[in-house]
């Protein structure tokens, strides 16, 4: 009898969940799904940070410098140069000649924007799919275009950030003014960016974080 009580309630419960409807699209998750992106998502986040910091992942930092020290030389003509040091764990370095202050700026795990690589990726991987409507293989292939296309625009946005706060600096800015001011420019079309593209690719992660709001906010009355 207790057993039937119990499948009993656990049958309405199911049934009482919410369903959310977003364009014409039906959203409906599970708590193991929502369990598991509201807290590993954060984890993973810290885990691929540590790791992006790891000695065996500096070629990711003189790979950057090397392509900023390029378009420095391609557009303003500096003649900057990456100095790495492949045995110490000093990250590279891009140095710019006849610089009017010091001329060598480290180029670090922040400059890279790991810390936003970091969240963009730790986010996307463990979005829950919706238990309707989409197919596995349609969700995993809209979740590849939305870290392709958010961690290349972002990176492409970040670099060009560095060329111009360099080439500022080097026309005598200083250094705290022009990268306050990019920085804050930077952040703000690089969040624009990233909400467009999960607005259209990828709408689960904002669908989900209400489905919660709902669970909860259902429990509570």
């Amino acid at each position: 009898m207790n057993i039937n009580k119990n499948s009993t309630k656990r049958n309405e419960y199911i049934q009482n969940r919410p369903i959310l409807q977003l364009n014409n699209k039906t959203y409906k998750f599970s708590n193991s799904q929502l369990a598991t992106f509201f807290i590993v998502s954060p984890i993973l986040c810290i885990s691929i940070y540590l790791f992006l910091g790891l000695r065996m992942n500096y070629w990711i930092y003189e790979f950057t410098s090397t392509f900023i020290s390029f378009l420095l030389n391609l557009l303003f003509n500096l003649n900057s140069q990456v100095i790495i040091y492949p045995e110490q764990d000093i990250f590279p370095s891009i140095f710019i000649p006849n610089h009017p202050f010091d001329g060598i700026y480290a180029i670090t795990i922040n400059c890279i924007a790991g810390h936003i690589f970091s969240f963009i990726i730790g986010i996307i991987l463990l979005v829950p799919s919706s238990k309707v409507g989409s197919s596995k293989k349609e969700f995993v292939w809209r979740k590849i275009k939305v870290l392709v296309i958010s961690t290349s625009g972002i990176f492409l946005l970040n670099v060009f950030r560095i060329i111009f706060l360099l080439y500022f600096n080097f026309k005598g800015i200083p250094f705290e003014i022009i990268h306050e001011s990019l920085f804050f420019l930077s952040a703000v079309i690089g969040a624009l960016f990233f909400v467009i593209i999960l607005e259209h690719w990828l709408p689960e992660l904002f669908v989900s974080i209400y489905y919660l709001y709902r669970l909860i906010y259902s429990k509570v009355q």
